[in-house]
């Protein structure tokens, strides 16, 4: 009978701590949708705004027509990244991109290295510098 009492004591125990875990999952999760919505906001700021400077840029620089024109096609496409990002969940984005991938993995993967290449090139910064001097102070003689 104590063994009993015991059990349904413990059993008891690990539902109310399976119970929080769930909702600390569940508000982690509202929480981190929460972010990623104001994440997804300001971005469509953003891109609003760098259309309206690349615009305002071409025009007060009195460029010709043709650059204004290219000015005016590159605001254009950040409206629609911002269009697109104010009319699509995160779902319907994710969606998208794997469709892309799997219609196009030669052209994902040019992608992807170009990327890696530039990452690449920023994280490495002054190394040529240094190898230079490194290789340098390998040839001196002791």
């Amino acid at each position: 009978m104590f063994g009993s009492k015991r059990n349904d004591t413990i059993q008891d125990k690990a539902e109310d701590i399976l119970d929080d875990a769930g909702k600390s999952i569940s508000e982690f999760g509202r929480e981190a949708r929460h972010k990623a919505e104001g994440a997804k906001k300001d971005m469509v700021k953003t891109l609003h705004s760098a259309a309206h400077t690349i615009r305002k840029e071409a025009r007060d620089a009195n460029t010709s027509r043709d650059v204004r024109d290219h000015a005016d096609n590159v605001a254009k496409g950040f409206e629609r990244a911002a269009s697109y990002l104010n009319k699509h969940s995160y779902e319907d984005i994710s969606e998208d991109v794997t469709e892309g991938v799997k219609a196009n993995p030669w052209r994902t993967l040019a992608i992807i290295f170009v990327i890696g290449l530039i990452v690449g090139l920023i994280l490495r910064g002054d190394d040529k510098q240094n190898f230079s001097t490194h290789a340098t102070d390998n040839n001196r003689r002791p």
